[in-house]
């Protein structure tokens, strides 16, 4: 006869699509649960954790009548989990349960967690009054019914990953009766368990800790000294939490910009916005103006007209997949050792040219005219050898070799953007203004900066009135020209002769590089980026409007929405 399984917990709820998503999480974040350490004394090994949770998807067996294995599991469980919503009243068999468990356990022992609705519309009545006994002064004995305030959690959210969060909290709200301990008690508990955790990384942390047990135990210092030191401990605590809140988000700058040439775009918005907080008001999580330049990089929020990767794909089976380069093949001879992979038409009769070397050309069969836009046409140019190449509804296809995949390269142009007018080559490079020279000094136009550039490629940026250094940019490559002040929106733009400028914060931190900078209209808080469109030299200027930090931080949030890496590349990444 098999022995009857022991259950800490019964999750009673109605299946329907949200109820079943907060049970199934809920189930996975109960078992995964385990006692802070510094409460484990008080509890014998095998009650550490939490063992095992009923949800009867998981746990019923095949049987003719359900009901019987259920009734089974009620009665093996200490406590009734309630997932409250307005459809659970309307659940008869949710109904049975709670009467089951009552008659089995009391009222003491039901916990609810409100996952929508108000309270009103979605507690069941059962959970929300108790039968109280009473002996009038004859002995008469009756039982009235006493209204209470279950004990519950409240997880109601839109956001998925928002109602994550607060069900981390409702696992210790329902784990604290659990154990016998408040619920106040066990989240400060939790949370100076987390610290510490954090904490253990550094072995100047350990080794802190260590010491001061090490006296605590030789010296038995007196409780007022120990309070005073454990002060002291949870303020280091603190700082080195947040320094490595800060090393992680530094660290998830570069994940994502390696994701985004991997072709992996959302993986690499994913990055970048779980180490930036939901504002720059939070002081929960610091603000890194690294991860903002990564993450507006990875929304393509100043891309001009050009292949950026958006994925992977299987190689097709058919090789009439490819486009077929025909008679431009003709043109290996003006493009030295590289051989024509790919060769399009376009609409104005002009010819998209794709070489095994992976540079991209644009050819006028009309004026024979060969030009080479490989730098303009991809965000960051490959380098791999091309076997194969095709363009299909403004999406490049390419197969590197060694490659068992085909990468995506999706064409972002700016055709959405506001005309603002166009500008012959001349204009463009007296705005522009002229490269400075290593060692040469540009004062910026607000006169409050001095800069200059170094070697290494270094670019130094003093106070102009003490001379004293300010920021040291690194690995700046490019000829930079002016440092212009941004009115309305702050910081600076550090101008660049080449393709990005940069806009630097307040701090002369860069937080996003803008190509094709022209000019910056105040009034409307824009950014003019020139388009190359004729051989005369001619430009097409066009307004794109800054965004902000807020701006930034929606959009990522309204891209990924659901959705969150495959656990291969969180872990190959470190992404949390």
């Amino acid at each position: 006869m098999n022995k009857s399984k022991h259950y800490n917990a019964f999750i009673s709820y109605r299946h329907s699509q949200l109820d079943s998503s907060v049970a199934i999480s809920l189930h996975r974040k109960l078992e995964r649960f385990r006692l802070p350490t510094n409460l484990r004394k008080d509890y014998p090994k095998d009650k550490w954790k939490i063992e095992r949770v009923f949800r009867d998807e998981d746990e019923l067996p095949l049987a003719d009548n359900l009901s019987d294995p259920i009734e089974e599991a009620l009665k093996n469980s200490d406590f009734l989990i309630v997932i409250c919503t307005p459809r659970l009243p309307e659940s008869k068999w949710c109904a049975k349960e709670i009467e089951i468990f009552k008659k089995l356990h009391g009222q003491d022992h039901i916990l609810a967690v409100l996952a929508e609705g108000e309270p009103e519309d979605s507690f069941p009545e059962a959970i929300c009054y108790k039968e109280v006994e009473k002996v009038d002064e004859n002995g008469n004995r009756t039982v009235e019914r006493v209204s209470i305030e279950p004990l519950a959690a409240d997880a109601r959210s839109d956001d998925p990953r928002k109602r994550s969060k607060m069900l981390d909290d409702a696992v210790l709200r329902m784990a604290a009766p659990m154990y016998g301990l408040g619920y106040d008690d066990l989240k400060q508990r939790h949370r100076e368990q987390r610290i510490k955790r954090i904490a253990a990384a550094s072995a100047l942390a350990a080794g802190v800790f260590f010491v001061f047990g090490l006296v605590c135990m030789i010296l038995g210092l007196k409780i007022n000294s120990q309070k005073n030191l454990i002060a002291e401990q949870h303020v280091k605590l603190e700082k080195q939490y947040r320094e490595e809140q800060i090393k992680y988000a530094e660290s998830m700058a570069v994940v994502t910009d390696t994701l985004l040439k991997e072709g992996l775009r959302q993986d690499a918005v994913y990055a970048a916005r779980d180490a930036m907080p939901d504002s720059m008001s939070d002081e929960n999580v610091p603000y890194v103006p690294s991860t903002q330049h990564a993450l507006c990089k990875a929304l393509g929020k100043y891309t001009m007209y050009n292949y950026v990767p958006v994925g992977k794909e299987k190689l097709p089976e058919n090789d009439d997949f490819w486009n077929d380069p025909g008679e431009y093949r003709s043109l290996e001879s003006s493009l030295a050792d590289q051989y024509v992979i790919m060769a399009e038409e376009r609409d104005d009769s002009k010819v998209i040219i794709l070489t095994s070397s992976c540079r991209l050309y644009l050819y006028d069969p009309a004026e024979n005219l060969l030009l080479d836009y490989t730098y303009t046409w991809f965000s960051d140019p490959p380098t791999e050898y091309v076997l194969g190449a095709s363009l299909q509804d403004d999406k490049l296809y390419i197969w590197f070799s060694d490659a068992d995949y085909m990468a995506v390269y999706e064409w972002i142009g700016i055709e959405d953007y506001e005309k603002a007018g166009s500008i012959s080559y001349e204009e463009r490079r007296e705005k522009i203004g002229t490269r400075i020279d290593d060692g040469e000094e540009v004062v910026s136009d607000d006169g409050k900066y001095i800069m200059t550039t170094g070697s290494n490629h270094t670019l130094v940026l003093k106070d102009a009135e003490t001379k004293e250094i300010t920021k040291t940019l690194y690995d700046m490559r490019g000829g930079y020209t002016a440092l212009k002040e941004l009115p309305g929106i702050g910081g600076y733009m550090l101008v660049s002769d080449g393709k990005y400028s940069y806009q630097l914060d307040q701090d002369l931190n860069i937080i996003a590089e803008v190509p094709y900078y022209y000019d910056y209209d105040a009034g409307k808080k824009a950014f003019l980026q020139y388009n190359y469109v004729s051989e005369a030299k001619n430009y097409d200027l066009y307004s794109v409007k800054a965004v902000s930090y807020d701006e930034l931080i929606k959009d990522a949030d309204d891209l990924l929405s659901d959705y969150k890496p495959s656990e291969e590349v969180q872990e190959r990444y470190g992404i949390k």
